[in-house]
C-alpha cells in the first residue's frame, strides 16, 4: 500500500524516476493516474485495485518498470524515466509537451492512452520526430500523415480478414453471421462493409432455427453472433448443440460470452467457441510464471490483464528495443506475454498492429485458433 502512494505521489509532482546512472534512453510516459481525484479509498485485495482508475494504471506503470529493470541488466541499458499523469486536461497535456526542458531528448513516447489527448500529443510528436506509442484506442485518424505514430489495437477491420480468410482456406460458405438487418452494433457494421466491399459470400439471417438448416453436416461451416442477451445466447447455442451439426462448425461469439456465470468452459468445448480478444496469455509458459511470480514478490499483488501489468510490460520491452533498434522492426525480437505486435504502416503515415489475436475453446482450453 505504502508502494503504491508513494508512486501516485511521485507522478503529482512529477518526479523523474532513473535506472542506471547514465542516461543514455529517455522515455516519457503519459499515463491517466487521474492522482487529482485520488481519495484514498478502501483497497484489500487486487480485486478492489481493479475497481480505482489510479491503481488500474498503476498496474501498467509496474508492468513497465519490470521490462525497464530486465532492460538496464540484461541489456546494459540506462533510463531516464520521465512520468507524468495525463488524463483529460488538455492545458495540462500541452503544457508538458511544450517544456521543451523535459522534451529534450525524449526517445519514446508512451501516451496519452485516450483519443482526443493523444492526437495533441502526436503532433508535438510529429513536431519533435520522436515516436509515440498509442496503446488502447481503436481510432485511426492521429495515424494520417505522421508516420511516427504507432497503434497497438488492430483495426476492428482485421476482424472479418480474417474470417474470410479462414472461409477461403476451409470452404466455408456461405458464411452465417445470425443478427438482425436493422442492427447498429459497430462491429456487425464493420463486418458487413467489409465482406459487401470485398465480395465475401454470406448469408445474414435473423432467427436461430433458420441458421441451423443452414449449417452443412459434413462441410465446414462458420457461423458468427454479435448478440451478447443472455436469452438470445441460450436459444442459438441450444439450437446448435441440439442439431449434432458441430463437429465441422466454428461458432464466433463477442468475448464477453466468456464471462457468463451460466455456462462452463466445457459447454463452450462441445460449440467449438471462437472469439478475437485482444490479448491472449498462456500461463503455462514459463516466461509467464517466471513473470507473475516477480511481480507478486515485488509489489504483493498478482499481475492481470485488468490492471494492464502485462501490458505495461510488453509495450515497454518491445518498444524499447525497437528504438534501441534504431526503428528497425525487422531486428526486434521480443516474446512477448500477451500483447503480440506485427506492424503494417501506412503510406505517408504511421504504424498499426496487424496482429488479431483469434481464440477458440478446445478441450476445455482457450487457445489460440490455428488460423
Amino acid at each position: 500500500m505504502k508502494r503504491v502512494l508513494l508512486y501516485v505521489i511521485c507522478v503529482v509532482f512529477g518526479m523523474n524516476v532513473a535506472f542506471g546512472e547514465a542516461s543514455e534512453l529517455k522515455i516519457l510516459y503519459l499515463i491517466p493516474f487521474e492522482s487529482d481525484s485520488y481519495t484514498s479509498p478502501i483497497v484489500r485485495n487486487s480485486e478492489d485495485m481493479g475497481q480505482v482508475r489510479s491503481y488500474q494504471m498503476m498496474g501498467f506503470w509496474n508492468g513497465a518498470q519490470m521490462a525497464l529493470e530486465e532492460l538496464s541488466k540484461d541489456r546494459n541499458i540506462s533510463f531516464d524515466i520521465v512520468v507524468r499523469d495525463v488524463s483529460n486536461n488538455e492545458k495540462q497535456l500541452r503544457a508538458i509537451m511544450e517544456d521543451t526542458e523535459l522534451m529534450r531528448g525524449v526517445d519514446l513516447i508512451i501516451g496519452p492512452f485516450f483519443g482526443k489527448m493523444f492526437s495533441i500529443a502526436a503532433e508535438y510528436a510529429k513536431q519533435y520526430r520522436i515516436p509515440i506509442v498509442n496503446p488502447f484506442t481503436s481510432r485511426r485518424d492521429f495515424m494520417v500523415d505522421n508516420e511516427y505514430v504507432f497503434k497497438l489495437m488492430p483495426a476492428l477491420e482485421s476482424r472479418p480478414a480474417m474470417i474470410a480468410f479462414m472461409a477461403q482456406q476451409t470452404g466455408a460458405s456461405p458464411i452465417i453471421i445470425y443478427g438482425d438487418s436493422n442492427s447498429q452494433d459497430k462491429e456487425m457494421t464493420a463486418y458487413l462493409r467489409y465482406f459487401q466491399e470485398n465480395n465475401v459470400d454470406f448469408e445474414l439471417i435473423p432467427n436461430a432455427s433458420s441458421v441451423v438448416t443452414r449449417i452443412s453436416q459434413t462441410k465446414p461451416s462458420i457461423v458468427i453472433t454479435f448478440y451478447n442477451n443472455p436469452a438470445i445466447n441460450l436459444i442459438i447455442s441450444r439450437n446448435l448443440l441440439y442439431s449434432q451439426k458441430t463437429d465441422n462448425l466454428t461458432f464466433v461469439v463477442p468475448e464477453s460470452w466468456l464471462e457468463s456465470k451460466t455456462y462452463d468452459i466445457e459447454y463452450y468445448s462441445k460449440l467449438n467457441l471462437h472469439f478475437f480478444s485482444d490479448y491472449y496469455i498462456d500461463y503455462e509458459a514459463e516466461k509467464t510464471k517466471i513473470f507473475i511470480n516477480d511481480y507478486t514478490e515485488k509489489y504483493g499483488v498478482a499481475p492481470s490483464l485488468a490492471s494492464f501489468s502485462f501490458q505495461g510490460y510488453d509495450i515497454t520491452r518491445y518498444f524499447v528495443e525497437l528504438v534501441f533498434n534504431y526503428l528497425d522492426l525487422d531486428r526486434v525480437k521480443v516474446s512477448p506475454i500477451a500483447f503480440p505486435f506485427t506492424f503494417d504502416k501506412l503510406p505517408n503515415g504511421g504504424y498499426e498492429n496487424v496482429n488479431v489475436q483469434f481464440l477458440e475453446v478446445k478441450n476445455n482450453e482457450i487457445v489460440p485458433s490455428g488460423y
